[in-house]
């Protein structure tokens, strides 16, 4: 069993960096595998909206840009549980999870279903106010509930929380392996 892990920050040791990690620390305490994808390193373009609005994804769930997508996307379909990690801008996850997002619920939700029941932790990293860190995991979130994956945990993070939400970070994550470890057998 494997948990992916994809955050995307161009900092790669500010608070989403330590979040991450955390996460990261969480599933290898408790034995799991874990892969990290750190999507400021990847080409993920955004979605074109090919043809009529619904091009190739919609019927066969997969995409015709070729950049790193694909091989991410099958990535996540394949893997037994995922983590998605984020900085919040303008009170909405990264550019670069947007783009993963949106054209993997393109992919996903008439074709392939390969994300759903999937199990999924959602982290959001707010610095300044902190005030769009809960809004940002509803978006996230609502992405999920297109492809009808298993939201597992929701876990906002400010400057203000950022010496003890790591902690529950490394728990939620510990948590998620051991439901879909005990829920296998």
């Amino acid at each position: 069993m494997s948990v992916l892990v994809i955050w995307s920050s161009p900092n790669t040791d500010g608070l989403t960096a330590k979040c991450k990690q955390a996460a990261v620390e969480g599933i290898r305490e408790y034995g799991m595998e874990c892969s990290e994808v750190h999507l400021n390193r990847l080409q993920i373009e955004r979605c074109r909206v090919c043809g009529s609005g619904w091009g190739q994804c919609s019927q066969q769930g997969t995409c015709v840009i070729d950049d790193n997508f694909n091989r991410l996307y099958a990535l996540m379909q394949e893997s037994d549980a995922i983590v998605l990690v984020t900085p919040v801008y303008w009170h909405d996850m990264a550019e670069p999870l947007k783009a993963l997002l949106d054209r993997a619920r393109r992919c996903d939700t008439k074709v392939n279903h390969g994300l759903e029941g999937k199990p999924v932790m959602l982290v959001a990293c707010a610095g300044g106010s902190g005030n769009g860190a809960v809004r940002c995991l509803g978006v996230m979130e609502e992405v999920m509930q297109n492809v009808k994956a298993n939201v597992r945990e929701r876990l906002p993070v400010t400057r203000f929380s950022a010496d003890y939400m790591p902690k529950a970070i490394a728990a939620g994550a510990w948590r998620l392996c051991y439901e879909i470890t005990e829920g296998a057998k």
